[in-house]
């Protein structure tokens, strides 16, 4: 099982949304602790302040217009703000996954979060073209190879309520076999010279 990660930093690029729960200190001329979870308007109740609407603003948004109307609104008190537990988001893995269908995973989960929790990719499937998309449209597409071979997680997006990834049948593939590091079927882009696919191998 892949638990959701909940103890990472929330990053500052994440979006609000309801069920988030934010964490409010107030020190100064007043010590406060508040955890206010975000409704489904998308507002959050502070009590000295009233409705806040935060929805749809990514966390560092949300946390400089929280602290900037505290200073401005409360004489005297300044404000740290977090976010505490995250929300769940429903998101669908489509294709040529092993256990295709709509999952509940954590707000903060990324595309290879989602393809564990299907159990990962078939043996007919692309490792090089899953694409993300949102509302229709292909947002971005993950090779798993830069993953895999290369540690790379620069393209692993992170995911947004109501997200598909789609994992379309494997592209080309050819076999490398004899004396290279990694002997295997790999899946080749359209350009691939035998350059490419030695690399792929690990080299002679």
């Amino acid at each position: 099982t892949f638990a959701p990660a909940t103890d990472v930093p929330v990053p500052a690029e994440y979006v609000i949304g309801p069920g988030d729960q934010i964490q409010v200190q107030l020190f100064g001329n007043a010590n406060k602790n508040y955890a206010l979870t975000v409704g489904r308007d998308g507002q959050i109740n502070f009590p000295e302040l009233g409705p806040i609407s935060v929805a749809g603003l990514t966390f560092a948004e949300m946390r400089r217009d929280i602290e900037e109307r505290i200073a401005r609104q409360m004489i005297g008190v300044q404000a740290a703000v977090n976010v505490g537990e995250t929300r769940s988001i429903r998101i669908f893995v489509l294709g040529d996954a092993e256990r295709p269908g709509s999952y509940t995973v954590s707000g903060l989960s990324t595309m290879t979060n989602a393809l564990f929790a299907s159990g990962g990719v078939k043996q007919i499937g692309s490792l090089r073209n899953i694409q993300l998309k949102r509302q229709g449209k292909v947002v971005t597409t993950l090779d798993l190879y830069d993953l895999l071979l290369r540690g790379d997680t620069s393209a692993d997006a992170r995911l947004l309520p109501g997200d598909v990834i789609f994992i379309p049948p494997v592209g080309p593939t050819v076999a490398v076999s004899g004396q290279v590091h990694r002997p295997a079927i790999y899946e080749i882009r359209s350009a691939a010279t035998v350059e490419d696919l030695l690399q792929l191998a690990g080299g002679l």
